[in-house]
C-alpha cells in the first residue's frame, strides 16, 4: 500500500517535469558527484536577504528540485541548466518532498 507521502512525491514529480515550467539539470554536490534532475526555476523573485529582520527585499533566483533527487543541497553546490550554472546560496524551504534554494549565477 502507497503511503500519502509517497503518493505525494509521484504526483507532485509531474509538476518538474521539463516544459512550460520545469527544465533538466545537472547537479553537482562539494564531492563532484553530476546527476541529472528536474528542476523549477523562477527569476526574479522578491527575497528577504538572509539575516534581516526589517522589510528589506532583494530580487533573485530560486531552484526547486525533488528532496528525493538531490537530498539537500549544500551552499556552493551547483545546478547546470543549459550553458547556466547556477550556485547555491541557501535553502529556503525544505519539506523532505521539495526543496528550494536561492542561488546565483555563476561568474563568467
Amino acid at each position: 500500500m502507497t503511503t500519502f507521502s509517497e503518493q505525494m512525491i509521484t504526483d507532485s514529480s509531474i509538476f518538474m517535469e521539463p516544459g512550460e515550467f520545469g527544465a533538466i539539470a545537472v547537479y553537482t554536490d562539494s564531492d563532484l558527484n553530476g546527476i541529472s534532475c528536474n528542476v523549477l526555476i523562477e527569476h526574479d523573485v522578491l527575497l528577504q536577504p538572509s539575516g534581516f529582520d526589517s522589510q528589506v527585499v532583494e530580487v533573485g533566483t530560486t531552484i526547486e528540485a525533488l528532496f528525493s533527487e538531490v537530498g539537500t543541497p549544500e551552499k556552493d553546490d551547483t545546478f547546470a541548466i543549459d550553458s547556466i550554472t547556477y550556485i547555491v546560496m541557501r535553502i529556503v524551504e525544505n519539506d523532505k518532498v521539495f526543496v528550494k534554494m536561492t542561488v546565483s549565477e555563476e561568474a563568467e
